[in-house]
């Protein structure tokens, strides 16, 4: 893999539609784009095969979830920095990986089935890791906005406008199970999968499949996006931002950050600080202009910690080189048992 890959205009075209439209047929995306079914899919493939994109699948966590999602910090000695990360990526339960600047070493994103279960995972297998010197949980109480709301932007509205009507559905209704399981896990390693194909997967028929992806697609219970390698969208830089909220206002200001073109995620947690944000920037030096105006624009924001992300090994079920492309699916499960992986991994084995 060149380090010189790259995603030209249509590339551009192309991945925001799917962004928009992530299980829109090729037909329908290629009419908005402006070539052939034949062209896009081969475009796709390309593209693809790279690791510069890929469409993945999760449990979209809001009120009533059947997950805990915790957002857990780990301080550690800097030779085991990196095969805990590593270690930690290839949880099917961890979601995102952030090796992080000032602060602490580490912070992971992960679903569990329970806050008991992550509570023993943190504190009784994690906190005894070689060179582990101190863990913190702070569990989301609720998500205001995730990735696959960001989009690249590379259409014309009217193009959006047209893609709008294929979107999927952004309501919750119902409760994910373990029953979902093994469609859940197929769909994370790729969510454009035809249901002829999740069938097989799965062991179940056509039908049946399509009847149960139809379920969770109209019940808004996945939550379905097309992710890019950050090196190529413009936004190379990630920043996590912690911050305090009057509880009274929370809710409020939590949904009005989600809208910021430059937040990737954003949710309430427990802790020393109500709200947690990562953002996506142009250069180190756009961090200090992103604080600028959210001080303006939510004067009762206050912004107390933030850290650059200087190497993320881990999104949404992809493990990443160093420019973020993919380099491995781990398929997603949060109902597997929350163990580390049994091994002794190098520091440079997701390179």
């Amino acid at each position: 893999m060149q380090d010189s890959s790259s995603l030209d205009e249509l590339d551009l075209a192309l991945v925001n539609a799917v962004q928009i439209a992530p299980r829109a047929s090729w037909q329908v995306i290629g009419s908005v784009v402006g070539v052939d079914a034949s062209t896009v899919a081969r475009r796709w493939g390309r593209i693809t095969e790279q690791g510069l994109v890929w469409v993945t699948a999760h449990a979209r966590i809001a009120e009533p979830s059947a997950f805990v999602l915790g957002c857990v910090e780990v301080r550690c000695r800097p030779d085991e920095r990196d095969r805990l990360a590593v270690l930690l990526a290839r949880m099917p339960q961890v979601v995102s990986v952030h090796q992080v600047g000032s602060g602490r070493d580490l912070l992971v994103l992960l679903n569990s089935r329970s806050l008991p279960a992550l509570s023993r995972f943190v504190l009784d297998e994690l906190s005894h890791q070689p060179g582990v010197r101190r863990t913190s949980v702070h569990a989301a109480t609720a998500i205001f906005g995730e990735g696959e709301h960001w989009r690249l932007n590379a259409l014309s509205p009217a193009q959006r406008a047209e893609l709008a009507r294929h979107a999927l559905p952004r309501g919750r209704q119902g409760v994910l199970t373990e029953q979902d399981r093994d469609l859940m896990v197929a769909l994370s390693v790729d969510a454009r999968r035809s249901v002829a194909e999740l069938a097989a997967v799965t062991g179940a028929s056509v039908s049946t499949a399509r009847r149960r992806v139809a379920r969770l697609v109209d019940q808004g219970l996945v939550s379905i996006r097309c992710e890019v390698a950050q090196s190529l969208t413009g936004w190379p830089v990630s920043a996590i931002f912690w911050a305090n909220v009057p509880a009274g206002q929370l809710a409020e200001v939590g949904r009005a950050l989600a809208k910021v073109p430059e937040v990737r995620f954003c949710a309430a947690v427990t802790g020393e600080h109500n709200l947690v944000m990562i953002v996506w920037l142009r250069s180190p030096e756009d961090c200090q202009h992103v604080e600028e105006r959210l001080a303006a624009d939510f004067p009762s924001l206050s912004l107390a910690e933030r850290a650059i992300t200087l190497r993320q090994p881990k999104r949404q079920s992809r493990l990443l080189d160093d420019w973020g492309r993919c380099t491995e699916v781990v398929p997603t499960d949060p109902w597997a048992e929350l163990h580390l992986p049994v091994g002794r991994m190098g520091a440079g084995a997701w390179r």
